[in-house]
């Protein structure tokens, strides 16, 4: 190992690391707060921070042929462990990768370029991108596009690559370059760089509109439900919709907003509720929650879990959770749209020893779903799409030298 690293040291020079503290940075993934993932990490070999597509083929042609694990990393924001190395690894870093940012019709991106300043240019021209991730100040869109799914605008359009959302990649594995478009670009989308490092993307905007965030407190979880079957018919004018229990909000807001016994934050051009400034929303969406709660809570044994529920399984699952446990359970619910149907990203957090009740409604409803796992194959929730990514794995890296461990075939 030691001649390869020396080997890897000749070819790509100082962009090439092996200093211990940039071991230790790339080594763990900062945002990855599950108690059950974060414990699985490896030690890394080194780092290369490609300066281009270059070094990207050439670090790829070294790794297949002394089958060396490779491991693709952007801002490394991921919570889920997409890049957690869980075998020693060559690491390497795409931020650099940011030249390409260009509007006509569609967005052209380098996978470096970060969700922010894609934002920010979109915005001066009129536009935003349909989906994007709570964490878009400090995420890339190349970490995004390979391991996120939801986001901030998935109430509207689902996944960030359903409706067309990313619309043409290239991607680079150890047999070649390959250009996807339309539904092949489901191979990359989700996978976590197990079917090949993307190069540049193409993406689908929207017309950015003045969102207005507003606060709706109700008394009961079922009157949550029957509000959001009623919000349906206003799905094009309601970017997004959060669901925060008394607990979950109280946390958050700090004294900025009075929580109701439950909150719905709507953001709409409709007006639908109580005007409030929510410019502290981002840290509940989505993923942001597990990171944001980790801090605040007082819980000893932190602990969440996810569960993607429909309207009835989140009334009848969230009601026994609550009835169990009352306000020793905090909930946080992300809606979204899959397939033409409303579905609520679930959160519950809670001290560990507190899942023991918890699993047990889950498993009593029927309902299965499994956070705390790096495997792709675990999160993927259409076959077509998990058959898809096998397929292009067979093809792209066939010695499954690419985040290796991440996606059984």
């Amino acid at each position: 190992m030691e001649q390869l690293l020396k080997e890897l040291e000749k070819e790509f020079n100082s962009r090439f690391i092996t200093r211990g503290d940039i071991i230790d940075q790339y080594s763990s993934s900062p945002y990855l707060v599950s108690p059950v993932l974060s414990k699985m990490g490896k030690r890394i070999l080194g780092v290369v921070v490609a300066e281009d597509v270059e070094d990207v083929r050439n670090l790829l042609n070294f790794c297949d042929m002394h089958r060396v694990p490779l491991l693709a990393r952007g801002a490394g924001t991921s919570t889920i462990g997409q890049v957690l190395p869980i075998v020693p690894s060559i690491v390497l870093d795409i931020q650099k990768l940011n030249k390409t940012l260009e509007y006509d019709k569609y967005l052209r991106i380098s996978p470096g370029v970060k969700v922010l300043t894609a934002l920010n240019y979109l915005r001066k021209r009129g536009k935003e991108l349909q989906v994007y991730p709570s964490s878009f100040y400090i995420s890339t869109l190349g970490g995004y596009i390979a391991g996120g799914d939801v986001g901030i605008g998935s109430y509207q359009y689902g996944y960030h690559f359903d409706h067309d959302g990313v619309r043409r990649l290239t991607v680079m594995g150890t047999t070649g370059t390959y250009e996807l478009q339309g539904k092949e670009t489901l191979a990359v989308s989700q996978a976590a760089g197990t079917t090949g490092i993307i190069t540049e993307a193409e993406l689908s905007v929207v017309d950015y509109e003045d969102w207005k965030d507003q606060l709706i407190r109700v008394d009961e979880i079922g009157e949550v439900v029957k509000l959001l079957k009623n919000l349906e018919e206003d799905r094009p004018k309601i970017r997004r919709i959060t669901i925060e229990d008394y607990e979950t909000l109280s946390l958050v807001a700090r004294g900025r907003v009075i929580p109701g016994r439950w909150n719905v934050i709507v953001s709409s051009t409709k007006s639908l509720g109580e005007e409030v400034d929510m410019r502290f929303l981002d840290e509940l969406a989505f993923a942001a929650i597990y990171v944001t709660m980790s801090k605040l809570t007082g819980f000893s044994r932190y602990f969440y879990e996810v569960r993607l529920l429909s309207l009835e399984s989140f009334l009848k699952v969230v009601s026994q959770v609550k009835r169990a446990l009352g306000p020793k359970v905090l909930i946080h619910g992300d809606v979204m749209t899959l397939r033409g149907e409303t579905i609520i990203y679930t959160v519950f957090i809670s001290e560990r020893e507190n899942f023991e009740v918890i699993d047990s409604i889950m498993l009593r409803e029927g309902i299965p779903f499994e956070i705390h796992s790096l495997v792709v194959n675990d999160r993927v929730d259409e076959e077509f799409r998990l058959e898809l990514m096998k397929k292009y794995k067979q093809i792209v890296d066939p010695h499954h030298i690419l985040n290796p461990g991440k996606l059984r075939t």
